[in-house]
């Protein structure tokens, strides 16, 4: 494993300047909901407990350690292609227990859990490990622009971060340009984890589906009338039915059954080729939009839109 931070090219020029200019930042000192974290310097040895690695890569940071994904444990994120490798860093099993001594045992000088759930469990020991960085104020409420901005302060890099995050929404925005008959279209966005449940977005406020809106488009009313508490039972899924429908599967097993299903067959999106149908890991990278991983969304998105827009090929 390497203790080192991992810079965008070989120039060692480079990643001299890039060192002063992060080292001139420090001491910086952030607040989240357990209180203040104060950062002395600029961190060399950092783990990233919840998707910070994508924020980390387009300052051309490795973090010595990440949260591993269930259905991609590998680390070969497709976003992170040609940015950092994640071959030498450490995998960590976040979806349990944590290993607070693997997670000392890697000699961390930060640890990044700005959207780690459960935190509260854990933050006064991961602090006394190194310094650590948390939430605002819950996991999953805060977007992609200010986790990624924290972030940046943490490692001393903001204007860089500001700069990436730039570019991000300009993705979108083009996007939304290239396919502008998506205003006003309306989306469902589902996940079917097991036979008898189907887990349904029902808040257009939520930080997964924010994306579809910045593209134009609003939640099916259809979706916000019919599902009671994110859940809505098979015999009712075509309600799902909207211009463009996510729906997220579990398993292959569950996709196949599903396609077996006459209701869902029957779901004019389905019918017209206007439903996105995710595998597990596309579904958790949608759930858990990144700085990274929302412009290869719109990749796989595009033919599928382009068909609610009427200009596919």
């Amino acid at each position: 494993m390497t203790g080192l931070v991992a810079c965008g090219d070989d120039d060692d020029s480079g990643s001299t300047r890039a060192d002063t200019a992060a080292a001139a930042g420090f001491p910086v000192t952030i607040e989240h909901k357990f209180g203040s974290t104060t950062i002395d310097k600029a961190p060399t040895r950092i783990i990233a407990l919840s998707y910070e690695e994508d924020t980390l890569a387009t300052l051309g940071i490795t973090p010595i350690a990440y949260a591993t994904n269930p259905y991609k444990e590998d680390g070969k994120f497709p976003w992170l292609d040609g940015k950092i490798d994640l071959a030498d860093s450490t995998g960590l099993d976040t979806s349990s227990d944590l290993n607070l001594e693997q997670i000392a045992s890697l000699k961390p000088d930060l640890i990044l859990a700005t959207n780690f759930y459960g935190l509260e469990d854990y933050y006064d020991r991961l602090s006394e490990i190194a310094p650590t960085v948390g939430f605002k104020t819950e996991a999953g409420i805060a977007t992609w622009q200010e986790v990624s901005t924290t972030i940046g302060k943490a490692v001393g890099r903001e204007a860089d971060v500001a700069k990436a995050i730039e570019a991000t929404e300009k993705t979108i925005t083009d996007t939304a340009a290239k396919l502008s008959g998506l205003k006003d279209k309306t989306f469902s966005h589902s996940f079917y984890y097991d036979t008898n449940g189907l887990a349904v977005i029902d808040d257009p406020k939520t930080v997964s589906v924010q994306l579809y809106a910045q593209l134009g488009m609003k939640l099916s009313p259809k979706v916000t009338a019919s599902v009671v508490d994110r859940e809505l039972s098979l015999e009712k899924i075509g309600e799902l039915d909207a211009d463009f429908m996510m729906i997220g599967f579990a398993t292959d097993d569950l996709r196949t059954a599903m396609h077996g299903n006459d209701l869902y067959k029957k779901i004019p999106a389905v019918v017209d080729g206007r439903a996105y149908e995710a595998d597990a890991f596309t579904a958790g990278a949608v759930n858990n939009p990144t700085i990274l991983n929302i412009p290869w969304q719109l990749e796989q998105f595009e033919p599928t839109l382009e068909k609610v827009t009427g200009t596919s090929g």
